[in-house]
């Protein structure tokens, strides 16, 4: 009975530790902290909206509505408001952080007209990570978008042009970047 026991309790723990941890788990899981206006319900709500093939939205706690855009196994998408916007996406590593093979990448986007993004990671256990050792930090403002189909980020200088120096300034901006993710964003 007693090798019974052990070999029952060794599969389990083995058999849960070799799945693959999958995007709607660590949505579930996400500190409240990171969108202090969506609460743990509003997050099952989008879960079972967008399980149930409803439209995945939910009144937040500033009196505003959010809504998740997209759910995958690895991907994540919500419009929190009119101006502001979160993507998440779970991407391999080779060295394990926080015993895992797999870290959190999070783009914020905020602002309607002109937008900025920021682009941070986070282990499995929700530790945030430095991003200088996964992305060599833009200097300029830029708005990030992720593919999850390409495991890519690219990148978008925003850049605010002035009404009469329209034309000069149109020659200042800059390209888009794309970085393929291989265990970090490079060209």
């Amino acid at each position: 009975m007693r090798k019974i026991f052990i070999s029952l309790f060794m599969f389990v723990c083995f058999g849960v530790s070799a799945q693959e941890v999958t995007m709607r788990d660590v949505f579930k899981q996400m500190p409240d902290s990171l969108i202090p206006y969506l609460s743990s319900n509003n997050r099952l709500d989008f879960i079972d909206f967008i399980d149930s093939k409803m439209d995945a939205e939910v009144a937040n706690s500033l009196g505003g509505k959010s809504r998740m855009k997209k759910l995958t196994d690895k991907y994540v998408s919500l419009a929190l408001n009119e101006a502001a916007s979160i993507e998440m996406m779970l991407l391999p590593v080779s060295e394990p952080v926080d015993s895992t093979s797999q870290i959190i990448c999070i783009v914020r986007t905020y602002g309607k007209d002109i937008r900025e993004s920021s682009v941070d990671f986070y282990s499995m256990k929700w530790r945030q990570l430095k991003t200088s050792d996964y992305l060599t930090p833009a200097t300029d403002m830029f708005v990030a978008t992720l593919n999850e189909e390409t495991s890519t980020l690219t990148l978008t200088p925003e850049v605010k042009l002035d009404a009469p120096a329209n034309e000069e300034q149109k020659e200042l901006a800059k390209p888009s970047i794309t970085l393929k993710w291989d265990e970090c964003f490079v060209n």
